[in-house]
């Protein structure tokens, strides 16, 4: 009997490691995502099916500190407005 329960106990604790280092990659790649420069995100806007309106916002955001042209790029984004949103990435 005490044999099952350290047996349980291991499997347990390989399982908590296992989701642990899971969710602390999902995180990183997550986090590398919105470091994009100007031309990743020009290509984003280019060649993306859908536009990720976080990722164009952020991006916006690293490249100026006006908070009018960031939230221009999240409308843009929104609406998906490839063109106007190019001029205004080009712009900057």
């Amino acid at each position: 009997m005490n044999n099952r329960v350290n047996q349980a106990i291991l499997i347990f604790a390989i399982v908590i490691v296992i989701v642990w280092n899971y969710m602390r990659y999902v995180s990183t790649k997550r986090i590398e995502k919105y470091e994009m420069d100007k031309t990743e995100i020009l290509n984003h806007i280019s060649s993306s099916s859908k536009l990720d309106s976080v990722l164009v916002m952020t991006a916006a955001a690293k490249l100026t500190e006006d908070e009018g042209i960031i939230q221009e790029a999240y409308n843009l984004a929104e609406s998906e407005n490839r063109e106007s949103l190019l001029g205004l990435f080009e712009d900057l």
